[in-house]
C-alpha cells in the first residue's frame, strides 16, 4: 500500500507553542516509528526541525501550519505515490515562497515539473540527476517515475527528511489529539453561569 498523507517541518519553534498554536497535545502514551492511519503526529529532527506528520494531502499546507513559519524557515510536502503525485512548499516568515509540484497526470509528462516562486538553488542539480535517471530507465516508456522524487529530495535538502529514505537517528514519533478545552475551574475563575448565578 502506497503512503497517501503529507508533512509540515518548521525551524526553531518550541514543542509546546507549535502545539499550543495548532491546538493539539500529545496522546499520553501513544509513541510510533510511523503515526496510525488517520492521526497527526509530531517528531524532533535535528538542526532544530520540528516534524508534523498529517493524515491528509492538503493538511500540511493549512493557514494555521503556515503560521508557525513567521519569523522561522518552514518546508512542507504532500505524498501521494498511488497515483505519484507530489508536492513540496517552502515558507518564510508565515508566507510561501517556492512551490515544487509533479503531476503527470495534470502534466501529461513523467517529465512534469511545475515551479513556481524562488525554490532554492539546490533544485537544479536534483532535477538534473532525476532526469538523468529517467532517460535511463526508458524516458517516458519507463516503468518508473524518477522525477516524482524531485519535491520530497528538494525539501530533504532543508530539512533533513524524507518519509522513504534514511531517517536521522533516533528520529520517533508522538501521536497527536486535539487539545481538552481549558475548565473555568481549572483557572480559578468563577464560570458564566456561577458569575450569573451569584456563586462567584
Amino acid at each position: 500500500m502506497g503512503i497517501s498523507n503529507s508533512w509540515f517541518a518548521v525551524q526553531g519553534c518550541p514543542r509546546d507553542e507549535a502545539l499550543a498554536q495548532l491546538g493539539f497535545e500529545d496522546d499520553v502514551g501513544v509513541g510510533h516509528d510511523w503515526p496510525p492511519r488517520g492521526r497527526f503526529a509530531v517528531g524532533e529532527l535535528p538542526g532544530g526541525w520540528l516534524l508534523f506528520i498529517a493524515p491528509d494531502l492538503e493538511d500540511a499546507f493549512a493557514e494555521r501550519f503556515v503560521t508557525l513559519s513567521a519569523g522561522r524557515e518552514a518546508v512542507a510536502c504532500a505524498i501521494e505515490e498511488h497515483v505519484m503525485y507530489q508536492e513540496a512548499r517552502g515558507y518564510r516568515d508565515g508566507a510561501e515562497v517556492w512551490r515544487v509540484l509533479h503531476d503527470p497526470d495534470k502534466g501529461g509528462s513523467l517529465l512534469h515539473l511545475e515551479v513556481t516562486g524562488s525554490p532554492p538553488a539546490s533544485l537544479d542539480a536534483i532535477r538534473a540527476k532525476a532526469v538523468a535517471r529517467q532517460e535511463a530507465e526508458g524516458g517516458e516508456d519507463a516503468g518508473v517515475d524518477c522525477i516524482s522524487d524531485v519535491p520530497l529530495e528538494l525539501a530533504k535538502s532543508i530539512c533533513g527528511f524524507k518519509h522513504d529514505g534514511v531517517w536521522p537517528k533516533g528520529l520517533s514519533f508522538t501521536v497527536l489529539r486535539r487539545a481538552k478545552p481549558a475548565r473555568a475551574e481549572a483557572s480559578g475563575k468563577p464560570s458564566f453561569f456561577a458569575r450569573l448565578f451569584g456563586r462567584g
